[in-house]
């Protein structure tokens, strides 16, 4: 089967005309990566060593956001240590996240070609959504990246922002994420969503996923290539 959970396709045939993407679980298998580095960026500046859980329980904001929780500081701050995260998580990146999804490069030079525009929007901030695109070597890509906040999962606000921008109705695009606040926000800002299931982690929030009701539910970015070829065809 292509998807799990599948809305009807004559919906949205013909009128296909940009994807955007998550960045964590959908175009590389960094979620652990993201835990880790957060995880010991605190155990260096502290000495105390967060449990995944902790850190998982502040996911949603930006770098910033999720750093500051942890230390107990203003995310607005310019003392946070912030360069410390970058640190930790370059250092981390070519061992625990070395390449993206295995096909989306591929995929992606594929959309191009198709004339689709493309975005990335994430919670994360530039200070780590570049080293991740730059090493996967998609830095030049999409033709916009939108980063998260410190204070909030703006997601759906970058999605209505993004149609604004190119002038695009919410029929004509659609968002793939993984997590289940990704389908939130996509059902927030009225456009459709394909759950990407593909990465290591994706199992844990399997129901959760299911349960909201995404457009599309996908294990293997083989499978993304597939449906857009279908959603383009008239």
């Amino acid at each position: 089967m292509m998807s799990e959970f599948c809305g009807t396709i004559q919906r949205i045939v013909r009128m296909l005309r940009a994807l955007t993407f998550d960045m964590d679980g959908t175009l590389g298998d960094t979620h652990s990566l993201c835990v880790e580095a957060y995880r010991r960026c605190t155990q260096e500046l502290t000495g105390w060593l967060p449990s995944a859980r902790e850190v998982e329980e502040k996911f949603g904001v930006s770098d910033r956001g999720v750093l500051g929780q942890l230390l107990g500081m203003d995310p607005e701050d310019e003392r946070l240590p912030i360069a410390t995260l970058v640190e930790v998580y370059e250092r981390l990146h070519n061992r625990m996240a070395p390449g993206p999804v295995e096909g989306m490069r591929e995929a992606l030079a594929e959309f191009r070609s198709m004339g689709l525009l493309l975005a990335v929007i994430t919670g994360k901030e530039h200070y780590t959504a570049l080293p991740t695109l730059c090493r996967y070597g998609m830095e030049n890509s999409f033709q916009q990246v939108l980063y998260g906040t410190p204070t909030h999962n703006n997601k759906a606000e970058q999605l209505t922002s993004l149609l604004d921008t190119w002038k695009l109705s919410a029929s004509e695009i659609i968002y793939v994420g993984d997590m289940p606040s990704d389908i939130r926000m996509a059902h927030e800002a009225g456009v459709r969503i394909i759950n990407a299931a593909w990465a290591t982690e994706a199992k844990r929030w399997r129901e959760e996923c299911l349960a909201l009701k995404p457009d599309f539910r996908l294990t293997h970015v083989s499978e993304l290539c597939t449906l857009v070829k279908n959603l383009m065809t008239p």
